[in-house]
């Protein structure tokens, strides 16, 4: 199952992902002068400068409002979309350790652009590091605001930009790839182009940059384009702009192949391309031609959510290497986390072998394999919400999974809701694919879907505030404690270790031996001409009995329990809930 493609991202077959949301990840102690006049242009609109503003503490209680934010008679959601808890780029380095100990060897890092936001999808610059994730803020926003915007290929190098060239090179010295997320369908509120069309209508040089309707438009209000054509911070760009395409070019070179004052950096190893869909399919042909000139195994991936027969062109087109799996996740919520019996092992291998025939191997071997992200509900948190879900469709897992939702529970998971995310854990590290953690599954963090999904890390040396406060910002009588799970971190750690020293797992053919329509109880195996894994899934509530062929003795890699088959048969007896790796 090798593959030896020209310009294939070999690397990324083997890659354990850690996906980073840089505000909330980690906060080196360095200076941060950020203030309420720095949040201008982007959501929410409804409170401004002259509202009470401070940086947040780390650890405290997330449904809690604090004493400025009562203040504003604001709801609890609009506070929590202005907060601030200061994560940067350093507090990414000084945990570069903590990942390699996990087993990570690939992070994927969601917008660290120059942005007012705290998610970074609305780039005030798509050149620069924003200034508050480095330790010069001041002196980096100055350089910026005296460069030449148009000069693209020349553009400053500030200390931010400076310390993320730092954080790639320290990766690497651990064997750890990186990729950017690159945000080019629409640009900031706050960017130079947008800001000059806002002053100067039809006369602005950059009018053609967006998609614009003059006469619809008023000296109050501008009509454009928008991202989901709601969203105001976020103007989209018109590629019929040959100015478009070359500074997205420029960002692109940028961090792929630094050079500043004629010294060469290492680079980041490709880019995650967000909202590939709303760009024109033509630019991201030419777009991936570039990257991979280049650097010959970047990797250039996409986040495609629409249906599959939408993504297919986009892979089979050479736009890009590969996508973020998310039909994957979709059936597996359907098959684990359901409560009932509605999807059985036979409807989860039909729509994996949909999900087979339809993309190319060297597509799937390198999609990563995610449980969930920055743009969804923790799998812990769908979990405790399985009954809400209608597994009807893929639109479920985004739909009814906002705290502010009626029915929706934002507790702590029980020990049966970590028994389902355990097995799926176990999915995602066996399947065909590269696996990915969402920073902070691996310490159990729980929280529905944005902003919740968003909370500070859960570091072991910080001691938070339990979590006593419902939605409202009420106070409850349940109290959740919030702390770093040794024990959910020691699983991730054992299952990744498993990942790399089992080239089956990577490498295998994959084969289904046993998906009854009548039961959640599915195996299958991956097999090089080395090593054989039998995978054991039982989603039931009670012990199922069956056997499989097999002549060879095997162990299970999650207990090293030994099995011995008898007369070219293994009876096996699965545990309610439980998982097996039986590898000859």
């Amino acid at each position: 199952m090798e593959t030896t493609e020209n310009n294939y991202p070999k690397w990324a077959e083997k890659a354990i992902w850690y996906q980073i949301f840089p505000e909330r990840f980690c906060r080196a102690e360095t200076p941060n002068y950020i203030t309420a006049n720095d949040l201008e242009g982007t959501t929410p609109w409804e409170l401004t400068a002259k509202d009470p503003w401070q940086l947040h503490p780390w650890n405290e209680d997330w449904y809690k409002l604090q004493p400025y934010e009562k203040i504003n008679n604001k709801d609890l959601k609009t506070n929590i979309l202005r907060r601030r808890f200061g994560g940067n780029i350093q507090g990414i380095i000084n945990k570069l350790d903590y990942l390699t100990d996990l087993g990570i060897n690939a992070i994927y890092i969601c917008p660290l652009q120059y942005s007012p936001s705290l998610h970074k999808y609305d780039g005030t610059s798509f050149l620069h590091i924003d200034p508050f994730f480095g330790n010069s803020p001041l002196e980096d926003k100055k350089l910026i605001e005296e460069e030449n915007f148009d000069d693209f290929e020349n553009a400053t190098w500030t200390a931010a930009d400076m310390l993320a060239l730092e954080m790639i090179e320290q990766a690497h010295k651990r064997g750890i790839k990186i990729i950017f997320d690159g945000v080019y369908n629409h640009i900031g509120y706050n960017s130079v182009p947008f800001k000059d069309v806002l002053k100067n209508r039809e006369k602005s040089k950059y009018k053609d940059w967006f998609i614009i309707d003059f006469e619809k438009s008023t000296p109050q209000k501008l009509v454009y384009e928008k991202f989901w054509g709601i969203v105001t911070e976020m103007p989209k760009l018109n590629y019929a702009c040959n100015d478009v395409k070359k500074y997205v070019f420029a960002a692109l070179k940028r961090w792929l192949c630094p050079i500043v004052n004629g010294k060469t950096y290492q680079g980041i190893d490709g880019w995650r391309i967000d909202h590939a869909i709303g760009v024109p399919l033509s630019f991201w042909k030419e777009a991936c031609k570039y990257v991979k000139k280049l650097k010959k195994d970047a990797l250039f991936l996409a986040e495609l959510i629409e249906p599959e027969e939408i993504v297919l062109p986009y892979l089979k087109s050479d736009a890009f290497d590969s996508i973020m799996n998310y039909p994957l996740l979709f059936a597996m919520c359907r098959f684990f986390a359901a409560e009932k019996n509605s999807y059985s092992a036979n409807d989860f291998n039909a729509n994996l072998e949909k999900l087979q025939k339809m993309f190319a191997i060297k597509n799937t071997m390198i999609m990563q394999n995610l449980l969930g992200s920055h743009d969804s509900e923790r799998i812990s948190s769908y979990i405790v919400n399985r009954r809400l879900k209608k597994f009807g469709n893929n639109g479920e897992y985004w739909q009814k999974s906002h705290a502010e939702d009626k029915g929706y529970s934002t507790r702590k998971p029980f020990e049966r809701d970590r028994q389902i995310q355990k097995l799926m854990i176990i999915f995602q590290f066996c399947y065909i694919g590269a696996p990915m953690i969402y920073y902070g599954d691996e310490a159990g963090m729980w929280g529905a879907n944005d902003p919740d999904c968003r909370k500070p890390m859960m570091w072991p040396e910080i001691k938070f505030e339990p979590e006593n406060h419902d939605f409202n910002g009420n106070q409850t009588e349940k109290k959740y404690i919030v702390k770093f799970s040794v024990e959910m971190f020691n699983f991730y750690k054992k299952i990744i270790e498993i990942r790399k020293n089992t080239p089956s797992l990577t490498y295998g053919k994959f084969r289904t031996l046993y998906a009854p329509d009548n039961r959640r109880t599915y195996i299958f195996e991956r097999k090089t001409y080395k090593e054989t894994v039998i995978c054991v899934f039982n989603r039931e509530n009670f012990i199922i009995r069956t056997e499989i062929p097999l002549s060879k003795p095997c162990q299970d890699l999650l207990t090293n329990t030994n099995y011995y088959p008898q007369d070219g048969m293994l009876k096996l007896s699965i545990s309610a809930m439980s998982a097996m790796l039986l590898k000859y």
